[in-house]
């Protein structure tokens, strides 16, 4: 028996991106913890072709090494933004000394064509730079990923034997296995299992994009109820996910809880530190779930009623998803706070090492979660946080975190404020975290799909 691991997903996904999100971080270390762990014919790779209807075997050795590599290369363009960059003066000319000299009959409509005309520049500018951001992820992406990518799959088609499991850990609502597909791995008696991340785009539609509503929802309907099982990242999202089945009438397949791993204290050796100021930290791609909004309106009002101590600067690491050309334009039109918030656009794997070694503590306010890997990270990295009650982020942070209601961003300051104002109880959660905290790995988290699968692991 061989567990096949659909990389589909990854192979899309880092053709146009470096540093992985969330759900793409996990199906990434599960799948190279599993390739590390597992007796030689036990594991095995592979992607669909373009038309969906076979499976290629994929050299998964030489994929992560070029994940990894490109990781921690640095993109061309600017990492720290810190205000927006300066929109260049109006040109003014001597026409306006003869403009004056006109009658008011001839000089007022000249007048209200030029103010149409600065309008219309404005509006311009602000198009072409609402469409740079939007675009800014994908040009910093140039690298060795996309030309390594058509090498990952061999071209050696597989056909898995009957009882070999073919697991999909990521997005595999984005594209979804045909039905036709699905027979054929019924017919020849493999067995399917998929990841459930979270069931936001059929709990919470406003927070996702209209198209990923739809190919959610088709999943659901069509591809999850036909699973052998389904592994869950929390006890939450393990309900939700049963709640959405039901409500559909649908089947509900087995369901097995897969919590993720992180990085041990040691995976990482000590790095300089990032930035001269104090810092926290919020990790995570900037979307209106994730509360950045909220986070701004916090430290305004620490700023305009500071606390016992300095305000220090807040970072948000991740990209700009979707969604948030609202709040960016928020955050540009008021200058980053004077550079009280920086934004640092796809960190590096050492660069967010960095960030977690030499921030206060961090914080994660997002309004729901299927779990909140930022959590977990920043617990192995021995830091606190300051997070969201909402949905299973207190799954991710145990006892060891300070939670605040996100619908309340009165309560979120007082707890900002409190760590600010006495650094000692800081320093407290991080000895709790310390002497208590055990550190889970990606390793823990695939040999458990692999003992689930019936595979034999290597210890």
């Amino acid at each position: 028996m061989t567990v096949w691991f659909d990389v589909e997903d990854l192979i899309r996904f880092f053709q146009y991106a470096k540093r992985p999100t969330g759900i793409q971080r996990l199906s990434f270390e599960v799948c190279a913890a599993a390739h590390r762990l597992a007796e030689p014919g036990g594991v095995g790779f592979c992607r669909r072709n373009d038309a969906g209807t076979r499976l290629l075997e994929v050299d998964f050795a030489g994929f992560e090494a070029a994940i990894r590599a490109a990781a921690e290369a640095l993109p061309p363009a600017q990492q720290i933004i810190a205000a927006p960059p300066p929109l260049p003066p109006l040109s003014r000319t001597r026409i306006f000394a003869a403009a004056r000299r006109l009658p008011p009959h001839y000089r007022e409509p000249l007048g209200d064509l030029y103010r149409a005309s600065v309008n219309a520049a404005r509006a311009l500018r602000a198009l072409l730079r609402a469409a740079w951001r939007r675009t800014r992820p994908r040009r910093a992406a140039a690298g060795p990923i996309p030309a390594a990518i058509p090498a990952a799959a061999s071209g050696v088609v597989v056909n898995p034997a009957s009882v070999d499991w073919l697991i999909h850990l990521g997005a595999s609502w984005e594209r979804p296995y045909a039905p036709g597909f699905l027979n054929y791995l019924a017919g020849n008696g493999v067995r399917l299992g998929l990841f459930a991340h979270d069931m936001i785009p059929d709990l919470f539609p406003e927070w996702c994009t209209r198209s990923m509503g739809v190919d959610f929802s088709l999943w659901l309907d069509e591809t999850v109820p036909r699973a052998e099982r389904v592994f869950a990242i929390s006890r939450h999202t393990l309900k939700d996910l049963e709640f959405c089945l039901t409500r559909r009438n649908r089947r509900v397949p087995d369901v097995t809880q897969l919590p993720p791993g992180g990085q041990g204290r040691s995976a990482v050796p000590p790095q300089p530190r990032p930035l001269a100021q104090p810092f926290v930290l919020m990790v995570g791609t900037i979307e209106a779930r994730k509360n950045h909004g909220g986070m701004l309106r916090v430290w305004r009002h620490l700023l305009n009623a500071p606390p016992a101590g300095e305000v220090p600067v807040l970072v948000f690491a991740g990209k700009a998803g979707w969604l948030t050309s609202d709040l960016m334009q928020q955050l540009e039109n008021a200058a980053y706070l004077g550079g009280k918030i920086l934004f640092i656009d796809q960190p590096t794997e050492t660069q967010l090492a960095a960030l977690y070694q030499h921030c206060l503590f961090t914080l994660y306010p997002s309004l729901y979660e299927g779990w909140g890997l930022p959590v977990t990270e920043s617990l192995c990295f021995g830091k606190p946080v300051i997070a969201s009650n909402s949905s299973a982020i207190p799954e991710a942070g145990g006892p060891y975190c300070a939670y605040f209601d996100p619908d309340d961003l009165t309560e979120a300051e007082a707890a900002i404020r409190r760590w600010i104002e006495q650094p000692e109880l800081v320093r407290a959660a991080a000895a709790r975290i310390a002497a208590e905290f055990e550190p889970p790995r990606w390793e823990d988290t695939a040999a458990a799909l692999l003992r689930d699968c019936a595979m034999p692991a290597r210890e």
